[in-house]
């Protein structure tokens, strides 16, 4: 059955490998043009590649009616043209429209692969993404060894390539459909907490961009530098994922400024050699947070049954502009060619750091409850479930009075029945932490911290009397002696 699944990842993670190639690939083709001199440009093409994630956003309805085999091969065509128009020209116009068409492909390529995403459970999601790493990997070291000439053939096919495997490939789309851009943004609002952790996991990659691609290596370094780490870090989750389920979206936040301090503390005392390691190593160590991240947006749209492309639009705005500010900062850093900048620069970006890990990523999940407090749960549910019906419409009045979303009502009705986060993760398909996400977002809502508040919240909450049955209004008429008295009469 492993095998089975672990296959079945692979053959629908292709795509995705040839898209996170093509990337990779043209990033490091055109390095030179992003950076150094030409820094300007650079931020102009961040900011502008930012830009272009929040306005498809805007149009999820629109890039839903397309289609994604329509939307596939437009991209492709966008892919393969820019491209090709970078790679062949040397007018500064048509290298520009060069750039601009490959953005513009990329970001259709990544809603795409993102939405294809939202059709799976977490298990075949975190594979999927696992293999999608450490394929992408093994093209980019396959062709960062080639001569430059069937290098760049090899960048103009991958493109095709993942167009042509979205064009075949079948999600499981029977299962359920997503709704509408309205109605997404009616019940769903993005916690600024995960979009400050995605910018953060974004932020720590591009510092590793910046690292490893320093001009004064060859030109195969940099993309080996890239592929050997995250190959590893595929390999190592899919292990973890079938082997010892370790590895959680919990414990990941938990080491996040460890993991960085490790990397970024060092590099303005170390040569350029030991700077690249560096960038290789947090990699290595952020692939698993950047699985992570990218799992949780199809996670988000999948459990709420929200606009995928939404959800991926802005999700990957945050994530590119965190990459965009850490991969120019560090390149402005070095470009200053003194250690005091580097310095500052990292030191800057530590406490950033430093201050998520203890103020922002603790509040993602809610606070852990004693024994005592679960006992005393279990205590008062088994009270009030004596009463079925006026417990009942005691829950009905808190989810009309709080204005809970329908996936919220699931989930709240099943924490007031004792359920707690490991079920609704089961019930869902969904991994542990996000379930304890979603129950975070319910405390936050109806302002409480524990499984006794909410349970003290219905038992105190006011409801009207119930409604007289036309029976029970009859049998109260006969009942009534100044009713009987006049029927007397």
């Amino acid at each position: 059955m492993i095998a089975q699944n672990i296959q079945r990842s692979f053959e629908r993670a292709f795509g995705t490998a040839c898209f996170l190639s093509y990337f990779a690939l043209l990033f490091f083709r055109h390095t030179e043009e992003m950076a150094g001199m030409h820094l300007p440009y650079a931020i102009a093409v961040g900011i502008l590649f930012v830009t272009v994630f929040v306005a498809c956003a805007h149009m999820a309805d629109r890039l839903d009616k397309a289609g994604p085999a329509r939307l596939s091969i437009i991209a492709c065509v966008l892919c393969t043209l820019g491209a090709l128009l970078l790679e062949v020209t040397l007018a500064p116009f048509l290298f520009a429209l060069g750039g601009l068409l490959s953005l513009l492909g990329c970001v259709m390529l990544f809603l795409i692969l993102g939405k294809n995403l939202a059709f799976y459970d977490h298990q075949e999601r975190i594979c999927q993404l696992s293999a999608a790493f450490l394929m992408g990997a093994a093209i980019i070291a396959i062709a960062a060894t080639l001569v430059d000439a069937a290098m760049f053939i090899v960048v103009l096919l991958l493109p095709i390539l993942t167009a042509l495997h979205l064009c075949v490939l079948k999600t499981n789309k029977g299962t359920f459909s997503f709704a509408s851009l309205d109605a997404t943004r009616k019940s769903h609002q993005f916690s600024l907490t995960v979009l400050f952790t995605t910018a953060v996991t974004g932020l720590v990659w591009g510092i590793a961009l910046c690292l490893i691609v320093r001009p004064s290596y060859p030109t195969i370094a940099a993309p080996l530098y890239f592929a050997l780490p995250i190959a590893l870090a595929g390999l190592l989750s899919l292990v973890d994922l079938f082997k010892f389920k370790k590895v959680s979206e919990s414990m990941l936040l938990r080491l996040f400024a460890t993991a960085a301090f490790v990397a970024i503390a060092p590099l303005p005392f170390v040569p350029v050699w030991i700077q690249q390691l560096c960038g290789a190593y947090l990699f290595l160590a952020f692939s698993f947070d950047t699985i992570v991240c990218f799992s949780a947006m199809g996670e988000v749209a999948r459990f709420n049954q929200i606009s995928p492309y939404w959800v991926f639009g802005i999700s990957l705005a945050y994530y590119f502009s965190g990459a965009f500010i850490g991969y120019l900062g560090f390149e402005w850093a070095f470009a200053q060619g003194t250690m005091p900048a580097l310095a500052a620069t990292c030191s800057v970006t530590l406490l950033l750091i430093i201050w998520c890990s203890n103020y922002v990523f603790s509040d993602s999940y809610p606070s852990s409850e004693s024994i005592a407090d679960l006992a005393e749960a279990s205590t008062s549910l088994l009270i009030n479930e004596s009463r079925p019906a006026l417990w009942q419409r005691k829950i009905d009045r808190v989810v009309e009075q709080y204005e809970l979303t329908a996936r919220q009502q699931e989930v709240f009705r099943m924490l007031v029945r004792g359920r707690n986060a490991q079920y609704v993760a089961e019930k869902f398909f969904i991994s542990n932490s996000t379930a304890k996400a979603h129950i975070h977002n319910i405390y936050r809502k109806l302002d409480i911290h524990s499984q006794q508040e909410l349970i003290n919240l219905v038992e105190n909450t006011e409801t009207p009397a119930p409604e007289a049955t036309p029976a029970e209004r009859k049998a109260s008429k006969i009942d009534d002696p100044r009713t009987a008295s006049e029927s007397k009469r």
